[in-house]
């Protein structure tokens, strides 16, 4: 095998994520043996070692572990390109893989991604809606083009542009102790249950890292997924809970809540647009990128 290809490189990556030449020979639709045939192939083209086998099957080296991350990168690029390029041929411009957080998307931005599309008819955003751990993960490993979700916690790989600010409130109930204050301090809130998200948003982290901080213990009382969901347990007597104060128009009157701007510097967090290495997007991220940073 004189030039590495893209079918050789698909074979050996679902040799490493499967871990078995078996799987990987049903996985590609091929038999075993040709697996095996194309993994020695690729390993004496290198001249290295990709994988150790084993009875409880493949463990790839560190060289291996090296050629599965180029590989996916590959592969991703390649599958881009092919899409981007089927979509020229039906008028369209580009493809941007944006990834956004909740927050964001109460922030303003389902009007601004309106409002962009209307400017590039020839332009299609794949867009999903994910936790922020999941967000900058996908972007600092090439799978997004653009994320944009609280900037709370980054990778260094990353560039980061500022979006929006917004301001976090403790919810409680109507008639609760504290829905009569103006405004209060995290601290006042452990005396109560909680009401929180999953443990992997980026929300729960902060909180959890602000409690922390404190001499008194945070109780948990439920956790529930989304602001909607915390909202509604919080309007039955669940807890308290810690949401953007954005939301008291959508769910205040609706559930029968109050909001508690909270005092702590940490309670106003941005949100931000991130990106891998902006010269290196396609022409069509490019300019999603661009849009966000200048409104």
């Amino acid at each position: 095998m004189r030039d590495l290809d893209t079918r050789t490189a698909r074979i050996f990556l679902a040799v490493a994520e499967e871990g078995s030449i078996a799987k990987a020979a049903v996985r590609e639709h091929i038999v075993a043996s040709a697996v095996s045939k194309r993994l020695k192939e690729l390993e004496q083209a290198l001249d290295v070692t990709l994988v150790e086998r084993s009875q409880q099957g493949i463990r790839l080296t560190p060289a291996g572990e090296a050629m599965a991350h180029h590989a996916r990168q590959v592969i991703r690029a390649l599958d881009l390109m092919r899409v981007e390029m089927s979509e020229y041929g039906q008028g369209i411009r580009g493809v941007v893989r944006v990834r956004v957080s909740a927050s964001a998307l109460s922030v303003g931005l389902p009007q601004q991604i309106q409002e962009f599309l209307k400017q590039h008819q020839d332009i299609r955003l794949d867009l999903e809606e994910l936790e922020t751990p999941l967000i900058v993960r996908e972007v600092a490993e090439g799978r997004a083009d653009v994320g944009v979700c609280p900037g709370l916690f980054f990778d260094d790989r990353l560039e980061v542009f500022p979006f929006a600010d917004y301001q976090l409130s403790i919810v409680v109930p109507e008639g609760h102790a504290l829905s009569h204050e103006a405004s209060v301090y995290y601290e006042q809130t452990l005396m109560y249950d909680h009401v929180e998200q999953p443990r992997t948003t980026a929300l729960a982290q902060l909180v959890d890292y602000a409690a922390k901080q404190s001499s008194l213990l945070k109780t948990v009382r439920i956790r529930v997924r989304g602001f909607d969901a915390v909202c509604r347990m919080i309007g039955l007597g669940m807890g308290v809970g810690i949401v953007p104060s954005f939301l008291a128009e959508a769910y205040g009157a609706t559930y029968g809540l109050a909001f508690v701007p909270l005092l702590d510097s940490w309670a106003k967090p941005k949100i931000c647009v991130i990106c891998h290495q902006h010269e290196t997007l396609s022409p069509a991220a490019s300019a999603f990128l661009q849009y966000l940073k200048l409104i």
